[in-house]
């Protein structure tokens, strides 16, 4: 009897932490979902909880999912390959009898303004035809593939995102992220390919390769012979693993995000150098969860369709995502790839002028009526000391004050620890 009762009562202590006043104090707190957990990384002692097994909306905090497993599935030397083939038959006086083919490889960072500071992709094609000896070309340039996968943009997407740059799909040749610049801000970009194809062109005639045949281009139709291989395939590489998961989550860029996601299907990819590895975000989410599960995080009784968070339908625990970032946090790269509260990236105001201001790295995440971050309590060398998330969904306050009532849990719970 004496066990049934204290069963029982632990039950009720349970229940009530779950389910009482929620600890952030905003306009419309009681009927918002809250959840969250704070973990001291030294002995796993759960500082903060509350109802942190609810499943919510994680927003762009489910990155932090996104590059842990990178990380762990990726070599840290792991790079996107463009390729360029070229087709026909070089003659002696330079004459390129045939086309250039750019072959995809889901590279996020192909011409983005995030790293402009390597040899542009159109320039480096110029430069490798000038080696070659290449002065003229009786052909066009063609994007492989010619056709845009079906999973490019997210069916689980609102389609209101889909015309902005943070809705950009992600497709196996991506070019300047995806976007261009328009009175109304940076819109989505649909076919990046073409894009592509016309700057290369461009820049050959700039570098005085002409082109000797002013053929019609097609991007759309790209045929290849099978009875002809290509006189020579060139290869253009990424940034590495964690300069593009770093600009991911400092920007919280949803193509890098997507794009990582699929990176975890390309080290198994056999494909020839003229041919494409169409790899499928469901495909890469089963890797995904397979690999947390092994780890002993049961990703599946969530929700999880996307790389970035995007996705309303999207759901996430704090307790699901503060056990990822326990399990990550020996990691010094890991933590590293955070921004720094009030300093960096998408937090670089938040927490500004408090005692943590400096102190936490962070991965913020939102979107309407949606709040979440997720991230790192740092000591004074950097190393993670305790794990934190807390999620907010459903308010109908503005996030300025949502964000101003986190600020003053966080100050309050871990300022003198």
């Amino acid at each position: 009897m004496r066990n049934i009762i204290l069963t029982f009562i632990i039950y009720v202590c349970a229940v009530l932490q779950a389910y009482g006043s929620q600890p952030l104090d905003f306009p419309s707190a009681e009927g918002a979902s809250v959840g969250i957990r704070i973990v001291r990384i030294s002995d796993g002692k759960v500082i903060a909880d509350y109802d942190s097994e609810r499943l919510l909306v994680p927003a762009s905090v489910q990155k932090c999912l996104t590059a842990a497993t990178a990380q762990l599935s990726l070599p840290v030397d792991f790079r996107f390959v463009t390729r360029l083939a070229a087709y026909g038959a070089l003659s002696a006086d330079g004459v390129l009898n045939g086309y250039l083919a750019i072959v995809g490889g889901y590279d996020p960072t192909l011409g983005s303004r995030f790293f402009n500071k390597r040899e542009a992709f159109d320039i480096w094609v110029a430069t490798e035809l000038d080696r070659l000896g290449v002065k003229c070309m009786n052909g066009d340039v063609s994007a492989i593939p010619s056709d845009i996968p079906e999973d490019a943009l997210s069916p689980y997407w609102l389609l209101e995102d889909l015309e902005w740059e943070y809705g950009a799909g992600c497709y196996p040749i991506n070019y300047r992220d995806n976007s261009f610049d328009s009175k109304e801000g940076r819109m989505a970009d649909s076919d990046p390919a073409a894009v592509l194809c016309d700057v290369v062109t461009d820049r050959l005639a700039k570098e005085g390769i002409a082109m000797a045949m002013d053929a019609e281009m097609n991007y759309t139709e790209v045929v290849l012979p099978e009875d002809l291989s290509p006189i020579k395939v060139w290869r253009y590489f990424s940034p590495d693993r964690d300069d593009i998961l770093k600009v991911m989550m400092h920007r919280s860029d949803n193509l890098y995000a997507e794009a990582m996601l699929r990176a975890l299907l390309l080290p198994a990819c056999d494909v020839r150098d003229t041919e494409v590895a169409l790899v499928r975000a469901d495909s890469a989410i089963v890797v995904q969860r397979d690999l947390w599960k092994a780890r002993g995080i049961d990703l599946s009784r969530g929700r999880i369709v996307d790389g970035s968070g995007l996705a309303p339908v999207n759901r996430m625990s704090a307790r699901m995502i503060s056990d990822i970032l326990h399990s990550m946090a020996r990691s010094r790269s890991y933590a590293e790839l955070f921004p720094i509260a009030g300093r960096d990236g998408t937090v670089r105001n938040f927490l500004r002028r408090t005692p943590l201001e400096g102190r936490m790295a962070l991965k913020s995440g939102s979107m309407t009526g949606v709040l979440c971050y997720a991230g790192y309590m740092l000591d004074k060398d950097g190393r993670p000391t305790h794990s934190v998330v807390i999620m907010v969904n459903n308010f109908t306050c503005t996030s300025t004050k949502v964000r101003s009532a986190v600020s003053t849990y966080l100050n309050g719970v871990l300022v003198s620890r």
